[in-house]
């Protein structure tokens, strides 16, 4: 296959990377690179080896099948109150997250333009979320699925050039890849951080997409390269951020994250500003590409599941309060840390359900035929699924624990 026909068909798995890249793992990445400097890469290593498990998984199942995960698991479930309470709990977690996590994309986008041209975020917040709107209202997939590919392209552009500008010690880097043991101190980071790189409802979106755009087994080469490259630059800016935060800000209190802002604001002092505008642009850039991704997300996977037309009224409507509520939030200067907190709660307690789901769906033989899951395949999906369920408990936990304050 020529290079240039492999760059022609990078599509749909761009926006997953784009959907996960935001704020929220700007801040996470920062506070590891902070705390733990580059003991817990291994960990990004492993999660991001996780998403690709699952994206090829979810891609195929789109491909072979023609269905979302939503419609096969819907199909097959005799019990009609199992078939209601997986409905639930999927709408529920799709608007809860896209709603919450809008909040947090449009938020950190606007500090970041703010902070590029000197403007208040109440001005920057209405710019971006003009622009966001208009695309939510007009896109599909398969235009947006281009502006992703530019954006994350851009995104691990900036990031690694970020990364190599403060000169870290790559020896120390290259031993922070290898799997050593958490303690208890630190898990909660290395939880966080697979949390914020497997977020079920993107693995939703993967099927759709995949399904969208590839109609036949010939072109599940296509899927896998596809998600190959989209993931590979997910990790490798995930990797990025945390190899820049640990070599200039490690040993500081992570008290000075109060916002996604920190990781331009750090580099200035080191690398002058320049290098502060140069993070400014990437914030915006996983602000926006996220707060693209999340809406287009919700109407796509929740119109699916209801049986509604992706351009219905209802569809629109859910994806344009979605961004809307963001903009409030950012706006009004609101730190949406709430309703985060209990989006990204309700993510990670569903994911080892929409994990088991994804597995029992590839293995379906009426469905994949001879494309159903190998043995290897499942082993690998049983060990992602114990993953899963290891971040729901302890995402339960801290929620229980958050709560509590």
């Amino acid at each position: 296959m020529k290079f240039t026909e492999r760059l022609k068909n990078i599509g749909p798995a761009a926006i997953v990377t784009g959907a996960f890249i935001g704020p929220g793992t700007i801040t996470t990445t920062t506070i590891s690179g902070i705390k733990y400097k580059y003991n817990l890469l291994w960990v990004v290593l492993f999660a991001t080896i996780s998403l690709y498990i699952l994206m090829e998984m979810a891609g195929r199942v789109g491909i072979i099948s023609g269905k979302s995960i939503t419609e096969i698991i819907t199909k097959y479930t005799r019990n009609k109150y199992l078939k209601l309470c997986l409905k639930i709990l999927i709408s529920s977690t799709l608007i809860s997250v896209a709603f919450g996590f809008e909040a947090g994309n449009i938020t950190g986008a606007s500090v970041g333009l703010g902070d590029l041209f000197g403007i208040n975020q109440f001005v920057a917040s209405i710019i971006l979320g003009i622009c966001i709107l208009y695309v939510t209202y007009v896109g599909t997939a398969q235009t947006v699925e281009k502006f992703m590919s530019i954006i994350v392209g851009i995104m691990g552009i900036i990031f690694a050039i970020t990364m190599f500008w403060v000169k870290p010690n790559f020896t120390e880097v290259a031993q922070g890849m290898i799997p050593s043991s958490i303690n208890l101190e630190s898990s909660g980071e290395a939880i966080a951080l697979i949390g914020t790189i497997l977020i079920g409802i993107n693995l939703l979106m993967q099927t759709i997409t995949n399904g969208e755009k590839w109609k036949s087994n010939e072109d599940l080469k296509y899927s896998k390269i596809d998600s190959f490259i989209n993931v590979s630059v997910g990790g490798l800016i995930a990797t990025a951020l945390i190899v820049t935060s640990g070599s200039i800000l490690y040993g500081y209190s992570e008290g000075v994250v109060q916002s996604p802002i920190i990781y331009s604001q750090m580099l200035e002092p080191i690398l002058g500003k320049y290098a502060r505008q140069v993070g400014n642009i990437g914030l915006i850039a996983a602000g926006f590409s996220s707060a693209v991704a999340t809406p287009l997300i919700l109407k796509t996977v929740l119109s699916r599941m209801m049986k509604w037309d992706i351009n219905d009224w209802k569809s629109k409507l859910l994806s344009t309060l979605g961004v809307v509520f963001g903009i409030l939030f950012s706006a009004f200067g609101k730190k949406p840390i709430q309703i985060i907190v209990f989006a990204s709660a309700l993510s990670g307690i569903s994911l080892p359900v929409l994990t088991i789901c994804i597995l029992i769906s590839a293995n379906i033989k009426q469905e994949m035929g001879r494309y159903k899951n190998t043995r290897i395949q499942n082993i690998l999906g049983i060990v992602v699924v114990l993953l899963t369920t290891l971040l729901a408990i302890n995402t339960l936990i801290n929620f229980i624990s958050f709560i509590k304050q």
